[in-house]
């Protein structure tokens, strides 16, 4: 469909729909999953999404981030922690997490 600018008055594709069509292309982005929570010895917690990148709204104190996380991870993410003085990390089930 063609148009007239009002302005310049020159014929031009209409795009008002187009230009609504990619703004709700990227409202629908992939939002990130959860895939790995890791709580750290000092009780911070890193979350990571299958990427491996990091999502910083499910990250903080770990009473202040756990709610939200347990209730948005999906039932196939991995919970681990690092207590030991090793800094290796145990799996762990969610419910002990």
């Amino acid at each position: 469909m063609i148009e007239i600018d009002e302005v310049s008055g020159i014929k031009v594709p209409y795009i008002r729909h187009q230009i609504w069509a990619e703004g709700y292309k990227a409202g629908r982005k992939e939002s990130q999953m959860i895939k790995t929570v890791i709580r750290c010895q000092n009780d911070m917690v890193m979350v990571f999404d299958k990427r491996e990148e990091q999502i910083p709204k499910y990250q903080g104190q770990y009473q202040d981030v756990k709610e939200s996380i347990l209730k948005d991870a999906p039932p196939d993410a991995v919970f681990s922690h690092t207590f030991d003085d090793d800094f290796e990390l145990k799996v762990v089930p969610r419910d002990e997490w």
